[in-house]
């Protein structure tokens, strides 16, 4: 009788930890492709037509930052880009910096000329760090993205 509890448990054990460890509910998080991350990105970002917002915001003038990282550590004087995008939706003071001390590239997002055709929308630009080494064997190439960045802008 011992003997077919005991076995009994045992089976029962198996079966429990067989059925648990085959059981992912979670989606794993994607594997980073290198040492390089985009950490602390500023998105969304809600935006506000400059006259509605009582002036609050200097001349409709946003900051958009994020943080550059290599190995986990804050990677300073790296080339950070804007890809263009629809003037419509507005524009960035300048669309290459260069990151700071802490890692950060700040670009500057500036409220469209005629922000009631866009009121109300959301709009995506994107980030990219480039990888800029020049290939010996192949000296023409173009720059290899190395990380994109989504900012979501909220125009409210």
């Amino acid at each position: 009788m011992k003997k077919n509890i005991f076995t009994s448990f045992i089976l029962l054990l198996s079966f429990a930890l067989f059925t648990a460890c085959g059981s992912n509910s979670k989606q794993d998080p994607e594997p980073v492709a290198g040492p390089y991350a985009f950490f602390n990105a500023t998105t969304p970002l809600t935006v506000y037509d400059y006259e509605e917002n009582n002036g609050t915001v200097e001349a409709g003038v946003y900051e958009i930052k994020v943080q550059l990282l290599k190995d986990g550590l804050a990677y300073p004087g790296q080339i950070v880009n804007m890809q263009p995008f629809d003037y419509k939706y507005g524009s960035v003071y300048a669309q290459t910096v260069i990151t700071d001390a802490n890692g950060y590239a700040t670009f500057y997002y500036m409220v469209p000329e005629d922000y009631s055709k866009v009121k109300g929308e959301n709009y995506t630009i994107e980030a990219l760090y480039l990888d800029y080494e020049v290939d010996p064997a192949n000296p023409d190439r173009a720059p290899k993205v190395l990380l994109r960045q989504d900012f979501e802008i909220r125009l409210r």
